[in-house]
């Protein structure tokens, strides 16, 4: 009899404890979900702000160039163009007295829209100043000539007095081109160009962790 009593008991403290691991696991999958969860609604709404921060960026560029009289156009995705632009003589890469003239009030619209407030200036990763040529003007040296029209606006910026001035001159990234989007449906002088357009952050899970750590350790 004492070795049956033994044998039960231990199938009971065996059963026991196997009910005892998988409530265990039970409740860890339970608090693994509830924390995922949590985390995708942060990084959800981590992400519906840096939106609504590069809406705000290209509303107030929208409404600055208005106010100086520079036309612009927001397409389906949201990005912002110009209507009228910068362009080039053909084999130059010399900015004109009315291309001068359209930085002294493109420049200070841009920056003033970036630096609104701390949230929008850290969504901006670099304005990229684009240069591009024509298909007349050769590939190989259509591709320097780009980057020497965008390396030209660069420094005409950085010899220019306005608002947050180090500071937007920290966020500029020249780039050429070349002829690579030249347009046939387009003349030759309207190829030949500077175009400016923002690289914004991207935002994952692992940027919203670092954020998070940043916090609790403050």
């Amino acid at each position: 009899m004492d070795s049956y009593h033994y044998k039960d008991e231990q199938q009971i403290d065996e059963t026991g404890t196997w009910l005892s691991i998988s409530d265990l696991m039970a409740g860890l999958l339970m608090v693994f979900a509830l924390l995922l969860i949590v985390t995708l609604a942060q990084l959800f709404e981590f992400q519906e702000q840096s939106k609504s921060n590069r809406i705000i960026i290209v509303e107030e560029i929208q409404k600055g160039l208005e106010r100086v009289g520079i036309q612009s156009k927001i397409d389906a995705q949201g990005t912002l163009s110009l209507v009228e632009g910068l362009h080039f003589e053909t084999g130059s890469a010399e900015i004109n007295a009315e291309g001068r003239a359209f930085l002294k009030k493109l420049i200070p619209v841009y920056s003033q829209a970036i630096f609104t407030n701390a949230e929008t200036a850290e969504e901006v990763n670099y304005l990229i100043i684009e240069g591009h040529s024509d298909k007349t003007e050769g590939s190989r040296y259509a591709m320097s000539l780009s980057i020497r029209r965008a390396e030209a606006v660069s420094n005409y910026i950085a010899s220019t007095p306005f608002h947050y001035k180090g500071r937007f001159i920290e966020k500029i990234l020249p780039a050429g081109r070349g002829s690579h989007d030249a347009s046939s449906e387009l003349k030759p002088k309207d190829n030949r160009k500077v175009i400016f357009r923002f690289e914004f952050k991207s935002h994952d899970l692992t940027e919203l962790l670092k954020l998070e750590g940043k916090a609790n350790v403050q």
